[in-house]
């Protein structure tokens, strides 16, 4: 596996012409390459940390995730951006699950689980803005159903519409981090209710 490594950088190395800017050809293989070399450090990483000597660092997905349970409300905190779908390989889906499951853990060692009729999930996405990541991305495009299918049967019976309603939201920030918050849907939809009477009735008022 560390040789695949090797070969992969090697290749990526290999696409930079000697002079000049590298052609789109050329930048389209470099993020072929990219995505492979993730796909290989996440599997490298995991086998160490399943098969390899005992060590006192952390395993990865504890660093990278983490929850607060308030018993009406979940608040799981990974710290990368969620992946838009065409990046997600298998070893990154994985690496996902792992995240989502290290921090319902988590959350579960704070207060019993809260289960909820209807829930209401929130995704929030925050990506970095740089040079090289300045362009508006689509909320849609995102892989939503890998945090959506990882709460089913926890936190819900079903993800269908009787069960569970979700939002997206994204925005830029410092650093990359995804937030997904469960709370009970009837609760939101009190707030929406409300909310709507108080706003027609300041109109009708006036």
């Amino acid at each position: 596996m560390h040789t695949d490594l090797k070969k992969t950088l090697t290749a990526i190395g290999s696409c930079l012409p000697t002079e000049g800017e590298p052609s789109l050809k050329q930048l389209h293989r470099m993020y072929d390459l990219t995505l492979r070399l993730m796909s290989q450090e996440l599997a490298v990483i995991y086998d160490q940390e399943m098969f390899g000597s005992p060590t006192e660092q952390r395993p990865l997905a504890e660093q990278r995730s983490f929850g607060v349970n308030t018993g009406s409300v979940v608040t799981l905190t990974i710290q990368e951006p969620l992946p838009s779908m065409k990046k997600l390989t298998e070893a990154l889906e994985e690496h996902w699950k792992t995240m989502i499951h290290t921090a319902i853990a988590e959350v579960a060692c704070q207060a019993p689980l809260p289960y909820f009729e209807r829930a209401f999930v929130e995704i929030e996405i925050v990506t970095t803005k740089g040079c090289n990541n300045a362009k508006v991305w689509d909320t849609s495009n995102r892989a939503i159903n890998v945090i959506i299918n990882n709460l089913k049967g926890i936190f819900f019976k079903d993800d269908n519409m009787e069960h569970m309603a979700f939002s997206v939201i994204g925005r830029w920030g410092e650093k990359g981090v995804t937030i997904i918050r469960i709370l009970d849907f009837d609760k939101l939809q009190q707030i929406r209710d409300n909310s709507f009477c108080s706003f027609f009735g300041t109109n009708y008022e006036n």
